[in-house]
């Protein structure tokens, strides 16, 4: 009896410390390293969204954590994988919100980076992965793993891992090529995880 009281006790004792945790103090990231994203800014072509837009595959994606904001037009979003990019589930991120993390492998994690929009005609569950080149302010080819060329999405692979969440960031803006425009993403940048995680 004294034994079940006391597990009860430490229960209701470890319940309680968990339940006053704040739920950015929680660990987001399950394995030894992962990616979010986020589009810092987005510049779209003007008449948007009625421009053709180049896109490159269609599918089932991850979802923002608040649902898809369609407040300011057509969401526009950069979205993170594995390197394996189509034939995984992104999760995406707009200059609202950040993208839940993606679990990368354990030895030698690479991450995908692609840029995404909703499809008109399921929008609540498709995305359309847009063709992306590196902008000519030179901070994004490092992650291309084609600089200077358009692709459907980029791979790279982190040097010196650090366990947690890595956040990569850009600016999107539109371009416009014989199929209809892509993304030109510039001022990317890499944040490695903080030390809290």
């Amino acid at each position: 009896m004294r034994k079940t009281m006391y597990l009860s006790a430490l229960f209701a004792g470890l319940l309680a410390v968990l339940l006053a945790a704040p739920a950015s103090a929680q660990y987001s990231c399950t394995t030894n390293y992962c990616i979010r994203s986020q589009s810092i800014s987005v510049e779209t072509p003007p008449g948007w969204p009625a421009v053709a837009v180049e896109t490159c595959c269609q599918t089932h994606w991850g979802a923002l954590p608040s649902g898809i904001d369609w407040t300011n037009g057509s969401p526009v979003m950069i979205c993170s994988s594995s390197a394996d990019y189509a034939n995984v589930f992104p999760n995406c991120g707009d200059p609202k919100n950040l993208s839940q993390a993606f679990p990368l492998a354990y030895e030698q994690p690479k991450f995908a980076i692609g840029v995404a929009w909703p499809n008109a005609k399921d929008y609540r569950y498709e995305m359309q992965s847009v063709p992306i080149i590196d902008g000519p302010d030179g901070s994004c080819a490092q992650f291309s793993h084609q600089p200077g060329k358009v692709a459907n999405w980029w791979v790279y692979e982190i040097k010196e891992p650090k366990r947690g969440s890595y956040v990569f960031t850009a600016a999107l803006s539109f371009q416009k090529g014989e199929k209809g425009h892509y993304a030109v993403l510039s001022n990317c940048k890499l944040a490695p995880p903080s030390a809290g995680q």
